[in-house]
């Protein structure tokens, strides 16, 4: 089953990817699997703002990806989950660029492989979800489902795919039995269902002043607004999320009890490691908002770029206390986030109001 987003005119044939080794294709590590698959299609389809390669940020940012969602459940382990991005990110980029995306879904594997098998072959390199757990290539103990990967080319005789990933240097092969797991995977956040993202390249972007624009709105909604969850899930986004989420970390001891390290532990986990670009995605934002800025020569998106990059550096402090298990450290930490993330929004706002 496929799924349009956006205008979706007919494909065109892409290179042949059922080769039988590794072929070129421009992959760099990233800090967010998301906005570094994206920014290595780019550049593979050489789109970018004549000036050379975009950058992980400005992927991030013209995808709108800045959101947030806090989630508190004692009984489970982890007892909390929260992630600074929006889960519409990968569909996000292409409404707001003004092309399409067609997502695919088949939940027998066999129709899943077909699928991918389609989409090497008409389109070239193409980007799929799949459970990092399954990966035979990484060694993680934990389940992500939503990790966005390219397949650049299957070597079915050889049963490998060659694989881009954000948190490896170079080109990785797979086993494409680890692959056929990873990508029908039941696990958290969610079946992934074989999903695929079929993308109806254009043959150039719009003008950077535009697609800022755009994508600035749509950044300042995500958080006024909230967003839609990812995978559904049950939790507070936005701005509002935030609030939760300090005003419930200071309450942490008696709510969650003896799963207090457990939950601190995670923290610093989903802050800085968990494909975030190290702070929340909030550098990520600011390198978008300053490399954008400085293109533009746009004084309030440098001074936003200044404002995430603090609001990143709070962050970052925040998981040291959780690692070190220092709650009571965080405390007027969380509170200060809280009015860096509206100030972040009162600084995108004057970005409109100029750009």
């Amino acid at each position: 089953m496929c799924q349009t987003y956006g205008n979706l005119p007919a494909m065109t044939p892409g290179a042949d990817a059922l080769g039988c080794t590794a072929p070129r294709f421009p992959h760099r590590r990233a800090g967010h699997c998301g906005s570094g698959a994206l920014r290595d299609l780019f550049e593979y389809q050489n789109l970018d703002f004549g000036d050379g390669a975009l950058s992980e940020g400005e992927i991030f940012g013209l995808g709108a990806g800045l959101g947030f969602l806090y989630i508190e459940a004692p009984s489970a382990r982890p007892p909390i989950y929260l992630v600074g991005r929006t889960a519409d990110f990968e569909l996000d980029i292409a409404s707001i660029l003004g092309f399409g995306v067609d997502v695919c879904r088949a939940a027998d594997p066999a129709e899943g492989f077909d699928l991918l098998r389609d989409a090497l072959k008409t389109d070239g390199p193409t980007m799929v979800w799949a459970d990092i757990m399954h990966l035979d290539y990484l060694r993680v103990r934990m389940h992500n489902t939503r990790h966005d990967i390219v397949v650049v080319s299957i070597d079915e005789r050889a049963e490998v795919a060659y694989v881009a990933d954000n948190d490896r240097d170079e080109i990785q092969a797979c086993s494409l039995a680890s692959l056929s797991l990873a990508r029908c995977s039941q696990a958290f956040p969610g079946p992934n269902e074989n999903t695929i993202f079929r993308y109806a390249w254009p043959d150039q972007l719009p003008a950077p002043r535009d697609a800022v624009r755009s994508a600035v709105g749509a950044a300042i909604s995500n958080m006024r607004g909230g967003g839609r969850p990812l995978a559904g899930l049950e939790g507070m986004t936005g701005l509002s999320g935030v609030k939760r989420f300090a005003e419930r970390y200071a309450r942490w001891p008696e709510t969650i009890g003896d799963a207090l390290p457990e939950a601190l532990n995670a923290l610093s986990l989903f802050i800085v490691k968990a494909g975030t670009g190290g702070a929340m995605f909030r550098s990520l934002y600011s390198e978008f908002l300053r490399n954008v800025g400085e293109r533009l020569d746009s004084a309030p998106m440098v001074a936003a770029a200044d404002t995430y990059e603090v609001l990143a550096g709070a962050w970052v402090e925040l998981a040291r206390c959780a690692a070190s298990g220092d709650h009571q450290s965080g405390v007027a930490l969380a509170d200060d986030i809280v009015m860096l993330e509206h100030s972040g929004i009162e600084a995108l706002v004057d970005v409109l109001d100029v750009i």
